[in-house]
């Protein structure tokens, strides 16, 4: 069978061979826009293997994007976008966060979302309160209520929008604002649910199970409260 041509940067391993391969094409490509792309690509699916040796190589390739090739500016933002969720995902918030507040002042100057996920800014608030930076709060705050809905097209973004809302507001004490938001994520939890998806499993199940509990209990605990 035939490789596609484009296999030598879509690599979801690496070895000598690989990084060989890799580097002579890389060479062989003149145009900053094209070797900024296959950087990006690359370095991404190498943040995904399991082993963490190969892990360091995307973050290696995606920091020689950065810094190699500064006047790429939209496969960079999304390039630290990437490197935002990958510390996220590793529960280092703090360089995640530094990393989506890049791309969220990127944005800002911009004016456009562009080339990011369109929720940079409530990835960074959700930082935020994994870390209890509660002077940072406010500001959290104020990202999810001027947060433009309208651009949320997916149920699992919107999910994701209310159930950071519900959350960040119980943490605030502002009881009316966190009901509303939980109401509003367990509604969208059922659409979510109804769903088909390649990537149903019994542990997101269950994960999305201990979510819409949690939504439940800021409910019962305001309304017990009041």
């Amino acid at each position: 069978m035939k490789k596609s041509t484009d296999s030598w940067y879509k690599n979801k391993t690496w070895n000598g061979d690989i990084d060989t391969r890799f580097e002579k094409q890389l060479r062989y490509t003149r145009n900053p826009i094209h070797k900024a792309e296959y950087l990006l690509v690359q370095g991404s699916l190498l943040l995904n293997n399991p082993n963490q040796n190969i892990q360091e190589v995307g973050l290696v390739l995606l920091s020689r994007l950065i810094e190699g090739l500064p006047t790429e500016h939209s496969p960079i933002l999304t390039a630290q976008e990437k490197l935002g969720d990958y510390y996220f995902n590793k529960q280092l918030y703090q360089q995640a966060a530094e990393y989506y507040k890049i791309v969220m002042e990127y944005c800002v100057q911009q004016q456009s979302r562009t080339n990011t996920s369109l929720i940079t800014d409530l990835k960074w608030a959700e930082s935020m309160l994994h870390m209890n930076l509660v002077e940072q709060f406010e500001k959290a705050y104020q990202l999810v209520q001027h947060y433009p809905k309208n651009i949320l097209q997916s149920p699992a973004n919107k999910f994701y929008y209310a159930e950071l809302g519900a959350l960040l507001c119980e943490r605030m004490y502002k009881k009316t604002e966190a009901i509303n938001f939980a109401r509003e994520a367990i509604e969208l939890s059922v659409v979510l649910k109804s769903l088909p998806s390649a990537n149903k499993s019994k542990s997101a199940d269950a994960a999305m199970a201990n979510r819409v509990q949690k939504l439940n209990s800021i409910i019962e605990g305001v309304e017990e409260g009041e």
